[in-house]
């Protein structure tokens, strides 16, 4: 079956042991009745019987849908995965016997419109990676897939017609990013920007310190890398910024920036490649099938420009391309797989009586 795919997807494949931040941790899991019955039911010695029964928990009131989830030991990591790195439900019984969440991570096999789409998910490290392996705009392209997709998205034409424009305007290099934020949100959401540029950009530092702060500790996907960047700009125990303290935030996270991105002349070619991979992978601006598409677009300023911040506060006194990577990948977690991006759509509406006037200047922060 033909599916559209973005151009690195025959390049990827799980990198199994050899992960730095594996799938396998730090993050909720479940599974669905059949799937628990299957992996139950399948031949095993009764010892790895035992390991199967405090691995799988059932839900509390379960569903045949969220019957079941997998439980993680003190360390973090799926108790079914071994010491070096690889699934021991894999290799102790077959692939076969998985859930498709673990058999198909990051892959997001869907049909679309009447057309079959296959993305994968930057929350994942070697998707990562290959995305920052190449500083050209990312492309879509056409391959064969043997399987079916998993579940479909209806669309429109007009609304599949929005998502192809999006994904064009994101990849336009013949404007800045804010620049194609700018003619994004008025040519698709008549969003137009209200705000004057120095309040524009205090409210907009506010909104991504609030961001921050409301992971910050609390999530067990990102929230540290949240309070470190916190405390890089020196606000780790504020809960509210004054006027002063938003300038100073303000002049502090420019100065960082520049030394941040400036060890990465190539930064903007990365941006708008993960961009795009992030709006292929959750049909933007279809996302989760709502229909609010201004919302849509609020939620993706608020996450291009929250990943900066948050990246800058880890990167300002760390270099290379591992670190870099596992910063990008961890906050991929957190924005592709709960509903940050419908609460950060959320708190840029109710950040101040500027909103959503402000997405331009927060976009270029």
């Amino acid at each position: 079956m033909k599916y559209r795919v973005a151009e690195y997807y025959p390049q990827f494949a799980c990198k199994c042991g050899e992960c730095r931040a594996s799938c396998c941790s730090g993050w909720p899991v479940t599974i669905r009745k059949d799937e628990y019955d299957r992996i139950m039911e399948a031949p095993a010695s009764p010892e790895y019987r035992e390991e199967l029964k405090a691995a799988l928990r059932l839900n509390f009131a379960p569903e045949d849908a969220r019957y079941a989830h997998i439980v993680h030991g003190k360390s973090g990591h799926c108790l079914l995965q071994r010491e070096d790195g690889l699934c021991g439900l894999q290799l102790a019984l077959g692939e076969a016997v998985l859930p498709d969440v673990c058999r198909l991570y990051p892959r997001n096999r869907r049909l679309v419109g009447g057309g079959a789409e296959c993305a994968l998910s930057m929350s994942c490290e070697g998707v990562v990676e290959l995305l920052l392996s190449s500083r050209e705009p990312l492309r879509l392209i056409e391959t064969e897939l043997g399987e079916e997709p998993l579940f479909s998205i209806d669309m429109t034409e007009e609304q599949k017609t929005r998502c192809r424009r999006a994904l064009e305007l994101i990849s336009d290099r013949t404007m800045t990013i804010p620049e194609r934020f700018s003619r994004m949100g008025e040519e698709l959401f008549d969003c137009v920007s209200v705000c004057g540029e120095t309040e524009g950009r205090l409210e907009g530092v506010r909104m991504l310190h609030k961001l921050t702060q409301d992971q910050s500790g609390k999530n067990k996907v990102a929230g540290v890398l949240c309070s470190h960047a916190l405390a890089c700009f020196g606000l780790e125990r504020k809960d509210k910024l004054s006027q002063v303290e938003a300038e100073e935030l303000l002049r502090r996270y420019d100065e960082a920036g520049a030394a941040v991105w400036g060890r990465w002349p190539d930064w903007t070619a990365f941006a708008d490649r993960l961009l795009a991979n992030h709006m292929f992978y959750n049909s933007f601006p279809h996302v989760g099938g709502t229909s609010d598409g201004a919302r849509a677009f609020e939620g993706l300023c608020a996450v291009y420009a929250f990943v900066k911040f948050v990246t800058v506060g880890n990167l300002l006194h760390r270099e290379g391309r591992e670190p870099l990577a596992d910063v990008l990948g961890e906050l991929g977690r957190m924005i592709e797989h709960s509903d940050f991006k419908y609460r950060a759509a959320q708190a840029y509406r109710r950040q101040s009586e500027y909103a959503p006037g402000y997405w331009r200047q927060l976009t270029g922060l």
